[in-house]
């Protein structure tokens, strides 16, 4: 008895050293992806509510309710392993059945005090789980707003592009607005987007539980709209006539700036929520293979991208002596540095389809048990059409 006893202190104690450690990397310091046990009640509400055969209007119904069910039932979680850890030690320490241990270690950490131990050790024990119990509601209370106000700025991002972008967005849309508004070549606009896309990556990558969250209109889509901006900015400096390694002149320098950061915060969101990746190449290393590598393999194809070349073509000031081939080669490598990350977080999110984003999403699996377990994916391009937007109904 004696050593079931012990054995029940080292697992008790155990347990509550695992379950603090995993809420303090969740809220006070979060890290790039998921805690272990984070990850794993995230995958089990993903199971429980998320279902490939569900009909198309409620399985998206489930899918926008999965994570903030599953963000809403991570505190809850802790309070149940709490509560288990503690009944462990208040066993351990003697004379308790494993009701009585149960009934105080509940009752001490909801702070209720129905059921009182008994003796000095005890009571500090029961001393100590009140303060963690009121301490992962003070970790709760700060969180939840933490989470909002995240989401609350990647939507104010959207909806100020998406007047910009089109609905769904698309390219040509979004350098057409640019160039109406004389703000193609504003580096304060493109200063702002470059902001959000910084804001975007510090926020998802500490909360990847955020990249699961839905839009707040079903025809946005922050995948979307961040992709649509990226090739627009990898367009205009594919079709620009300065040697890639000389400086740009002023209607590059804003779409590269958003290159700049915009590639590396879709690859690391998109590592954060476990999609296996190779590493991504940096601005100098694809500068070096610009110089005159042949056009790697990307989802977006050679036709579609001459298509929309040419109708901002008379936007962006190109002559006729633009050579297509060549632009095609820059905008190619460019864009395979984060066409994959892009086309994982689309399948993650299962965004309505906008051109060259989301409509080619690649097919993501479940969220794993474990984090070291990469999430699988089917990165063959399926390209399908654009959902159509919603007509005004006429009077």
């Amino acid at each position: 008895m004696l050593f079931l006893r012990s054995l029940s202190l080292i697992v008790g104690l155990a347990v509550v050293a695992f379950l603090l450690g995993s809420a303090l990397k969740t809220v006070v310091l979060p890290q790039e992806g998921f805690p272990r046990l984070s990850q794993a009640v995230f995958a089990l509400i993903h199971r429980l509510m998320v279902h490939d055969r569900q009909e198309r209007r409620r399985g998206s119904a489930m899918r926008s309710l999965y994570a903030p069910v599953a963000l809403v039932s991570l505190p809850l979680i802790w309070m149940f392993v709490i509560a288990f850890g503690f009944m462990c030690i208040f066993w351990s320490s003697g004379s308790m059945s494993w009701q009585k241990s149960f009934e105080v270690s509940v009752s001490s950490l909801t702070t209720l005090g129905f059921a009182e131990p008994t003796g000095t050790v005890r009571i500090a024990v029961a001393f100590i789980e009140a303060t963690i119990g009121l301490g992962l509601v003070a970790l709760l209370i700060s969180y939840l707003p933490t989470i909002y106000s995240a989401y609350n700025n990647r939507e104010k991002g959207i909806f100020m592009l998406s007047p910009i972008a089109g609905t769904p967005p698309n390219v040509t849309t979004f350098l057409s607005t640019l160039y109406r508004t004389g703000a193609l070549d504003s580096a304060e606009f493109w200063r702002t987007q470059t902001d959000w896309i910084i804001d975007a990556e510090q926020t998802h990558t500490a909360f990847p539980i955020l990249t699961y969250f839905p839009e707040a209109h079903a025809n946005l889509s922050w995948v979307a709209t961040l992709g649509t901006m990226l090739d627009a900015a990898a367009l205009v400096v594919s079709a620009s006539e300065t040697n890639a390694s000389d400086v740009l002149g002023d209607a590059e320098k804003g779409p590269l700036i958003a290159l700049v950061y915009g590639m590396p915060t879709v690859d690391r969101i998109a590592r954060a929520a476990s999609v296996p990746l190779e590493p991504a190449p940096g601005l100098i290393e694809l500068t070096t293979h610009l110089a005159g590598d042949p056009a790697p393999e990307i989802s977006v194809s050679k036709e579609e991208y001459l298509d929309v070349l040419a109708a901002v073509r008379p936007i962006l000031g190109l002559g006729n002596d633009l050579d297509p081939d060549e632009s095609w080669r820059r905008f190619a490598w460019v864009r395979s540095s984060y066409d994959r990350p892009l086309r994982s977080l689309a399948g993650i999110t299962r965004a309505h389809g906008a051109p060259w984003t989301t409509d080619r999403a690649a097919r993501v699996g479940r969220p794993r048990f474990w984090r070291r377990r990469p999430l699988p994916v089917d990165w063959t391009v399926r390209v399908t059409p654009p959902d159509p937007v919603p007509s005004r109904p006429s009077d």
